[in-house]
This record gives C-alpha cells, structure tokens and sequence, in this order.
C-alpha cells in the first residue's frame, strides 16, 4: 500500500499498535521485542509526542540499553581519564612524596636550630576522576536510572508483582551496580547534584566535556556523547513518510503479522490484569506463542489454549485425494486456534485413527483495509469458510483493523440460510473490529466479549452418546430399501435413526444395528467407549423381549467375566424387562405376582425388601411366565432379577459395616462375590465383617426347627453358587427352566440353607437402625 492512500485513521492505528508493542513486548516477552523493535532509517519520525512520550522513552532505553552497558561503560572504565595536580603537605617522616628540603630545613632552622627536622615538607601527586568527562558517565547512569525507576512505578500502580518481573527492574539494578563502581561512587554525590541543576546543570557539563576532549584521546567518551545525542532524538517511526531520520519501531511491511502478535499480547495483559488474574502460563517462543487461562465463574470455570500461528492440535483428517496422496489435501495454519483443555476435549479413536474431536474455535486477523468490494471483506470470509470446512470446525472469528465503513461501531454474523442443504446450519463467522488503540479499555471490552462467546460454546463437554430410534418395520416394508450414506442398501428390519447431538442437532445418520452400530467407527461414535453396546429395541411381544435379550449376553469364556461387564448385563436387563411390563400395562398390575412371591416362600420376608426389590422380584415372575407362554429355552432373564435383588440386599448390609478399609473391594463397591472374595484375599477387611456378623448373626431361620443353625460359612458357599449362576445367566449359555426353578427354590424356599439364602440374608443379618 502506498503511503500516500493511507487515511490519518490507518496512521494514527499503526502508531498505535507500535506503541502497544513496546509497552506489552518487554512487560511479557523482552526477546521478542529485540526481534522486531529496533533503531531503523527508512522512516521520519513521529513528530507529535503528546500521548507517545512513556512509550517512546521505554522503547529507547532498551534499544539503547547494550551499547551502554556493553560497550560504551566498560571501555570508559578501562580507560578513566583523570588529573594529577601536586599539593605541598606536612607529614611526619617517612615522607610519601617528594620532600622539599629547602623548606623543611628553613622551618627546623627557625624552630630547633641543628636539630633533625621532625616534620617533612612534602610535594605529592594524587589522581583526581572528577574530570568532566566521568561526571557525565556518571550523570549519564543516574538520568538512565532515574528513567527507568520513573517507568517502573507506573507499572508498580498496575501491579506490584508485574513490576518486579519487569526487565526495567533488572535495568535499575544494572545501573546501581555501575555505579558501585569505586572512582564512580566517589563522583556520584557531585554528579547528582549537577542532575539536579547544580554547576548549570547536565547541559552545561556536556558542553564542557565537548570542548575539552582531546582529539585522539578514549573515543568512548566521544561515543558517550554521541549515545546521548541518540537517546534525546530517538523517536517512534512513523510509517507515512519515507526519510533517513533515525527512528525506533517495527517493520512496517510485516504490520500483519505485528497486528497479530499485538492481539496475544493484548489478550495476555487483559488475562493478567489484577482484577482477572486469569493467565495460568504464556509462552513467547516463536512458533510456539501459547497462552494458558482460565475463564468463567465457580463451578463454570474451564481452562482453555489460544495458540497463535500453529497448526491445530490433534485435528482429524476430513479431507483425502484419490489416488491417496495426503500432500494434495491443503493444510490450514490459523491465526489464531482456541480449545478447551480442562476438562479435556472429548474425541473419538479407533484403531488408532482420530474420528472426531470436540469442536474450538477459529480467529483470523487482518490488519490491512479491504478495498476490492464496497460490501463486505469478502476475500477473508471465503478463506474464513474454507479453513472450517478443511478443519471440520464450526465457528470462525475475522478480526479486522479496518472494515470498509470506517464509523462501523460493531462487527457482525454470518450464518448459512435455513433452507441451506449443504452446509453444516450451526457454522457461523464474526466479523468483528478491533482497532488498536493506545487507551486498552475497548480493546479489552473486545476480547472479553469474544473469550465469553467462546467459553459459552465451548464451556460443555460433547460427550458422545447413543441415541438411536428404531425406525417401525412395517413403514420401512411400505417404503423400500433405503440407502445408507455410504450408498449401501440397509437391511429394513433393523434400521434406526443415530443423532449424534456431540456434533450438532442437525447431524443424523441412518445406521444399521447389525452393521454399523459399535463396529463401524464412522458411524457409531461410543464404539471405543467401555461397555459400548448396541441399542436396544423397545419389545413388544415376549418373543422380541427373548431376542432382545439375546443381544444382551456376554460372549467368550463365563470363566474370563468381569465383575463390571457382569453388572452392566444385568442392569440392562432390568431395565429391558421393565420397559416391556410398561408397554403391556403389566407394571401397574404387579400385585399378583408379589402375591406368587410369597406362595413360594417370601411370606416372612417380603415386607423386610424396599419397594424397587420387591418389584424387581415380581418382574421375575412376570418374566418366567412370558417366557413360559412362548416355550423359550433360556431364563436367563429372570435369573438375572433374583440375583440382582439379593446383590443389592447383600451390599447395602456390607456397607453399613462400620470400618472396612476403603480398598476392600475391588470395583468401589462390594457385589455379589464379595464375601467369599474379602474372606480369601483381604484379611483386615474380614476381620472387622466377621467381628461384626458374630455380634448380630441369628444362624435360628427356621421357626420350625429351631435346632437348625445356619452358619456364615455356610451362607457364604450358597451366595458363591448363586454368584455363579448369575455369571452364566448374563452369558450366551441359556438357562434351562428345570434349572431356574431350582435356583428359585434355593433362594426362596428350600436348598442347604433350608429356608433360601435370600430368607437366610433378611432373617440372620438384620440391618441395624
């Protein structure tokens, strides 16, 4: 852009930006402000200081700073200058300088004639640094100082802690150690009073030291005086005017990119102000420039990333090219990539391969004008809708310097159309000014506006659930086939609808139950989630109730079960088994079946069981009929209802224990195996059971023989079968109903227990309280 098509808006930003980055370079990154602030004679300086003044003298004394310290200081101090004038003294022998004798033999001769003298007069030379020359070194380091302390407490009413970290802090003290220096400290006291106005003043010792150098003499002092000649002319560069003045700022032909360092670091200030104290971590490496913070209120606080100028992290491919060749697919490199990382985005992995991951958020910034439309930045946004459609991202924000309405207060949204059928509808891209300006406060008001739109996005995880609907089979036999959308044809008895509301409401896929659901990756989103299985269907008859079921088991060896597969199998079954007594009016009617209940034994006890056990027993009944009406071969399910009501019985008198060591149990939680588990494996934790079992155990169950004591023991071996039985239960191996009304009776009415182990456990381990 030429300089003469620059508005005085566009002049007054850049110099404003560049000012900003002084200020915030050195407060958070002082290596990066020696990369891209420096002395520079392309440029005129600016000529109006009113408000840039604070940046410019900061800007100058860091630039300045090492010639100073490394170069002009250390070849003044190997070569002081100094004077040597010759003073007559009266000193006691031996004299330390050249004695007059003619003078001390004139006075011995007047005092004690013939006497030896007993006082010397004595000519000494003595060296004398108070030259003009180092008075001005001096006076130099206490202006350069007193500088730099007047910077440091306008950041100490920002923030105390900021201001010890600021490099202006260490420059103080760099100062102070230069002037330790003896032959310096010795001049200081005079050269502060001459800072001060005394002798006319710093001007009239700099002219002094001009007129009385000696040509050829040290050249750093000529060089001292050149450097403060710099000091008071450097000014900031001002991009408009082409010159050869010597000026300090940034390149202007990168104001791009500095419009993009100028945002992190406005955002980093913004985070570690006082008042938010928000910044966890920042990191100023190039190519890696990170920022760490923390946002939202109490329970509402998540921990989010900005990275600047970095690929996006973990993203997953959503392009490929045929043939495949992963170079022809376009790569995207954001200005600006937010995420959250606390808690951590959710993802879905398979083999390997990354399949989703929750969505962040995109920023761009552009410093330069538009100009090839009087409508809108048209060019930006296109790219903007390419980038998210490359990246699978959703939200997008441009940041621009300058729109083309230049009194365009507020930016805006765009959004696709509602009756747009290509495009992802929730895809959406701000448009929003932010202008630099050396005030911050609508800066700030800017990215906290955006930091609060993101974190309201993103503050949620997306966990991936299933929520598929069956489709109705006789609809799906009126229609025809139906393509899925890979083009297969779907079998239509086993068709369901999978929203997938991680990625948005508008996203849902027609998958198969047999071919797709927890096999196929890029359509089931929980297949790597632990205890993943298909949905399912909602039965109708007894007969989809048994093949539902079916789908349910477990498969592989009963041995190899785990506890927590074991009790997931058996919830769902549960579960299963109600929504069918729902759907045929049979829960609201489950008196008769209490009423079998207690035909069968569970007369004395029936009311010690909680309303939901008492339920669950009864749906075993309802179960075992069901299943008697259609001949089934397997009672696995209500197999599985007994020993889920004993296990919940069992565990709630387990944890009622006072004592038992937290590690006692395995899975948290004690289950149907436990006792026998606890009793082998964790002695401590059996002896607080067995203590207390034999205060409260009543072995006397039957009321017809009172002779017969039931043991802990012996209720531990029938409770180890019954656990076993519910293994096999929750396996693909059927349970016969020979089989079943045997393990009914053992835990009801009869087996070795005499009266069932479940009259066993509510009779002899009653809960106390």
């Amino acid at each position: 852009m030429e300089a003469a098509t620059r508005s005085p808006l566009e002049r007054e930003a850049f110099s404003a930006m560049q000012a900003r980055l002084v200020a915030l370079l050195l407060r958070y990154d002082e290596a990066g402000f020696r990369r891209r602030v420096s002395a520079r004679r392309d440029y005129a300086a600016e000529r109006d200081e009113r408000l840039l003044k604070p940046y410019r003298v900061l800007g100058a004394l860091f630039a300045l700073r090492d010639e100073l310290f490394d170069d002009i200081v250390p070849r003044i101090v190997r070569r002081l200058s100094f004077t040597a004038p010759h003073r007559l003294v009266v000193e006691e022998p031996p004299a330390r300088g050249r004695v007059h004798w003619e003078r001390t033999l004139d006075a011995v001769w007047d005092e004690r004639p013939g006497e030896p003298p007993l006082l010397l007069y004595a000519r000494q030379r003595w060296r004398d640094f108070a030259t003009p020359e180092n008075l001005l070194t001096v006076a130099t380091l206490l202006e350069y100082r007193a500088a730099a302390q007047d910077l440091l407490w306008e950041e100490a009413r920002v923030s105390r802690s900021a201001a010890l970290r600021h490099p202006l802090h260490e420059l103080v003290e760099r100062c102070e150690r230069e002037l330790a220096f003896p032959q310096f400290a010795g001049i200081r006291a005079r050269a502060q009073r001459i800072v001060e106005g005394d002798e006319g003043g710093v001007a009239e010792l700099e002219r002094r030291v001009r007129e009385w150098l000696i040509p050829g003499s040290n050249s750093a002092y000529q060089d001292l005086l050149t450097w403060r000649a710099r000091l008071a002319s450097l000014r900031l560069l001002r991009r408009d005017e082409l010159a050869r003045d010597e000026t300090l700022g940034a390149d202007p032909a990168r104001d791009n990119y500095l419009y993009q360092v100028w945002i992190f670091y406005e955002l980093a200030d913004l985070l570690a102000a006082p008042d938010i104290a928000r910044l966890d971590s920042l990191d100023p490496t190039p190519g890696q420039m990170m920022l760490r913070f923390r946002w939202g209120e109490g329970n509402d606080v998540r921990r989010y990333e900005l990275r600047h100028d970095q690929s996006v992290p973990c993203a997953p491919d959503g392009w490929e090219a045929e043939p495949r060749q992963r170079s022809a697919v376009p790569g995207v490199r954001p200005d600006f990539y937010l995420w959250r990382i606390d808690p951590p985005s959710e993802r879905v992995e398979h083999n390997g391969a990354l399949i989703w991951r929750e969505p962040g958020m995109v920023w761009d910034a552009k410093y330069y004008r538009e100009r090839e439309s009087p409508n809108a930045p048209s060019l930006p946004v296109k790219r903007m809708v390419a980038d998210l459609a490359l990246l699978g991202e959703a939200w997008g924000a441009l940041l621009f310097a300058f729109l083309v309405d230049e009194g365009e207060a507020s930016g805006y949204r765009l959004r696709p159309v509602d009756w747009n059928q290509r495009t992802a509808p929730d895809q959406e891209i701000v448009v929003q000014p932010l202008r630099p300006a050396l005030d911050p406060r609508h800066v700030r008001a800017t990215l906290t506006a955006l930091i609060d739109a993101a974190h309201a996005r993103l503050r949620t995880p997306r966990t991936p659930r299933c929520s598929g609907v069956f489709l109705d089979a006789l609809s799906l036999e009126e229609r025809g086939a139906l393509p899925g959308r890979d083009g297969a044809v779907l079998a239509a008895d086993d068709l369901l609808i999978c929203p997938k509301p991680h990625i948005g409401a508008w996203r849902i896929d027609l998958v198969s139950r047999a071919a797709h659901c927890c096999r196929d990756a890029r359509f089931c989103h929980i297949i790597s989630q632990p205890g993943a299985t298909p949905p399912v269907r909602p039965p109708r008859t007894a007969v989809e109730l048994l093949a539902e079921m079916e789908r349910l088991f477990l498969t592989g060896d009963v041995a190899d079960l785990s506890e927590e597969m074991v009790v997931q199998v058996s919830e769902r079954i549960e579960s299963l088994t109600r929504r069918f007594a729902q759907f045929t009016g049979a829960l609201n009617n489950l008196g008769r079946y209490e009423a079998q209940l207690g035909d069968i034994g569970l007369d004395r006890t029936l009311h010690l069981l909680a309303p939901s056990e008492r339920e669950s027993l009864a749906l075993a009944i309802y179960l075992r009929d069901q299943l008697d009406e259609v001949r089934a071969g397997d009672y696995s399910a209500p197999v599985i209802h007994i020993a889920r009501v004993f296990e919940r019985e069992l565990q709630r008198r387990i944890l009622a224990i006072p004592g038992i060591p937290p590690d006692a149990f395995p899975h948290g939680k004690p289950t149907l195996g436990s006792l026998g588990g606890v009793r082998r494996k964790h002695p401590l934790a059996w002896q607080v059971i067995e203590a207390h079992l034999r205060r409260i155990w009543n072995g006397v169950v039957d009321d017809a023989d009172p002779n017969v004591v039931v043991t802990v023991d012996q209720f531990i071996e029938e409770i180890e079968h019954l656990s076993r039985a519910r293994n096999q239960a929750a396996h693909t191996t059927p349970i016969p109903r020979e089989r079943f009304r045997n393990i009914l009776r053992t835990l009801c009415s009869a087996g070795p227990l005499r009266v069932g182990a479940l009259n066993v456990l509510l009779i002899a381990w009653r809960v106390e309280g």
